[in-house]
């Protein structure tokens, strides 16, 4: 296996060994980052007098040529593979340009360039369930639904808030996301193995040609520096999370006891031996993603926990997990965002379940404070309604004025407009509040916030 290494040693390495340390089926991935960062490495050894334009024209060719035929060969890795191709094309010349850097330096250089690219995938990707999820909240801005805490019918609410608050998670993740960007983009090329380097090339020009944004500041640290991987995961942590709350709840939705969504033939599957069933397998199983998505975390904390400075070969194992998360969160991402367009609700039961479980009540109890009362007082008084109503068999719908003057004599006429669904929202007219009007001043906000991030991105 040819390597970059081993004039200091007297006997060869044990084959299973070698074998084992070898990372090139990992690192063939990032092969085209490794020809992007060796190509601005022969542009700045040029602008720097390294070189000449002959000897850079001719480097540049033959990475040309090294790219469009790569194949796998027993090497240890891809900086191997390169420089072993650069010196079958160049000749002496291919070894010339391996001054001023380290596979230290490049190998987190090649991370950095393929999560930046693969950052505003995800962003695309964001942005357009953003826009679907906004869309559809204005669409539904005033439609009754239950809203619920413990899983019990709790207050209602409207379907557009409800969406609203899928917003405000992807929100949150979406400047995570942002946040892992400008962390991520800090040039490490020219920090060499860990102390830097004795030419004279100024790191700007490869910043540029790379188009990093900033260049790090203390060689040490950029060599060992992880900390972009495990800001990634976090991000993907958190967003992973909100999607399973938000699947968890479509897979309850959609179950015959709460008949609130209808599945489409396009998000679902059905059953090997039950012809009647309809299943919510797409949710399940982004549900399910949390725990790849967990575990990749802890792998790459457990890598980076206790290791000294500098580079240690545990970074070798930093791409594995790095590489699946992003493949997954796409995926993810991709597949969800399919199924916003397709959502089918239904509206009559969830007005009917709002109906219920005296989703009101707090309402009511609202009403005898501005009648004078305390809240504690009024909470008392609404519980013993509630338990008039059990033991009658009624609810607040159809019980009379004259039942509840029995219990309070300060309910009158109006108290049936703050029990009633339409009452209850459209009185929760605060800032963040499930009121139509609130909601509509609410989506203007999403639209705005939305905007003002993709401008960030840029």
């Amino acid at each position: 296996m040819n390597k970059l290494w081993g004039g200091r040693f007297e006997n060869k390495i044990d084959n299973e060994i070698e074998i084992y340390l070898n990372s090139f089926d990992i690192d063939k991935y990032l092969f085209n980052y490794e020809i992007k960062v060796i190509s601005a490495h022969v542009k700045s050894l040029y602008l720097c007098n390294y070189i000449n334009i002959i000897e850079k024209n001719k480097i540049l060719n033959s990475l040309f040529l090294i790219k469009n035929n790569f194949r796998k060969l027993e090497v240890e890795d891809i900086h191997s593979y390169l420089e072993l191709e650069l010196t079958k094309y160049n000749g002496d010349l291919g070894k010339k340009i391996y001054i001023g850097k380290s596979r230290n330096d490049q190998i987190t250089t090649l991370n950095k360039l393929m999560l930046l690219d693969e950052i505003e995938k995800i962003n695309i990707l964001i942005i357009f369930i953003r826009k679907s999820i906004i869309n559809l909240s204005e669409l539904e801005f005033n439609t009754p639904l239950p809203g619920f805490t413990h899983l019990q019918i709790a207050q209602p609410i409207t379907l557009g808030h409800y969406l609203l608050s899928w917003n405000e998670m992807l929100k949150r993740d979406h400047i995570n996301l942002l946040n892992c960007k400008k962390i991520t983009n800090y040039c490490p090329i020219g920090s060499a193995a860990l102390a830097g380097h004795n030419y004279n090339i100024n790191r700007n020009i490869i910043r540029k040609i790379l188009n990093f944004k900033y260049i790090t500041e203390n060689s040490i640290d950029a060599v060992s520096d992880r900390d972009y991987i495990i800001i990634f995961s976090q991000f993907c942590n958190i967003l992973i999370i909100h999607l399973s709350r938000i699947c968890e709840d479509m897979i309850i939705w959609s179950s015959n006891k709460f008949d609130f969504l209808k599945l489409s033939d396009k998000i679902s599957s059905g059953s090997s031996i039950m012809p009647q069933k309809k299943n919510p397998d797409l949710f399940e199983l982004i549900r399910s993603k949390t725990g790849r998505i967990l575990g990749n975390s802890i792998s790459i904390l457990t890598i980076l926990k206790s290791q000294a400075l500098s580079y240690n070969k545990d970074n070798q194992e930093d791409k594995e997990s790095l590489f699946d998360n992003i493949y997954t969160i796409k995926n993810t991402l991709n597949c969800f965002r399919k199924c916003i367009p397709v959502l089918k609700f239904n509206k009559k039961n969830m007005y009917l379940s709002t109906l219920k479980n005296y989703s009101t009540a707090t309402d009511m109890a609202d009403y005898l404070v501005k009648k004078g009362l305390n809240f504690r007082d009024s909470h008392k008084i609404v519980g013993n309604c509630i338990k008039y109503c059990e033991k009658n068999n009624i609810n607040f719908f159809n019980i009379s004025l004259k039942e509840l003057k029995i219990i309070c004599n300060l309910f009158e006429n109006d108290i049936f407009y703050y029990l009633s669904i339409e009452g209850s929202i459209k009185n929760k007219n605060i800032y963040g509040g499930t009121s139509p009007n609130q909601i509509l001043k609410s989506i203007q906000r999403a639209k705005f916030f939305l905007n003002n991030i993709i401008l960030k991105f840029k």
